[in-house]
C-alpha cells in the first residue's frame, strides 16, 4: 500500500522556498538543469519521480517537490516521514509555507521602498510588521 501523497501549494517562487528553507536551517538538493530528482519511499518499489528539488528530514525519506503549471506540489512518503522523525506533515508545511510567506512579505515590501521597524508576533503565532518609507 502506497503512503506516497501530493499537497498542493501556492509556492510559486523557488527563491523564496530556498530562502525560507535556509531560515528554517532545512537542508535541500536542487535538481541540475533539465534534470529530475527521484526519490524513495517506504516501500521497497515506491519512487518519487520527476522531482525538481528535494527537502532533507533527517531521514532516508525526503520530501519532493514538482512544478504543477504555475505552482509547486509537495510530494513525500509522509508516513514514513512521520515514523522515522517524528514529524507530522501538517507541521513540516505550515513552518515550511508560513516562512515562504514571511520571506516573500519582507521582500515586497523591501522592493516598494519600506523598511521594517517593528516585528511582534503574538500569542497565536502572528507576525505583525510595522514599516515605515520616507518619501
Amino acid at each position: 500500500m502506497s503512503h506516497i501523497s501530493k499537497i498542493d501549494t501556492k509556492i510559486k517562487d523557488l527563491s523564496y522556498l530556498k530562502k525560507a528553507l535556509e531560515s528554517l536551517e532545512m537542508k535541500y538538493v536542487e535538481a541540475e538543469e533539465n534534470q529530475k530528482l527521484t526519490l524513495q519511499g517506504y516501500g521497497k518499489d515506491e519512487q518519487i519521480e520527476g522531482c525538481i528539488f528535494e527537502i532533507k528530514t533527517g531521514s532516508k525519506y525526503s520530501i519532493g517537490i514538482r512544478k504543477i503549471n504555475q505552482n509547486y506540489e509537495f510530494v513525500a512518503d509522509w508516513w514514513a516521514i512521520e515514523t522515522f522523525t517524528g514529524l507530522k506533515q501538517d507541521e513540516i508545511l505550515n513552518k515550511i509555507t508560513r516562512q515562504y510567506a514571511y520571506e516573500t512579505i519582507l521582500d515586497k515590501v523591501k522592493d516598494m521602498g519600506y523598511s521594517i521597524v517593528q516585528e511582534d508576533e503574538d500569542t497565536k503565532n502572528n507576525i505583525h510588521l510595522t514599516v515605515r518609507r520616507w518619501s
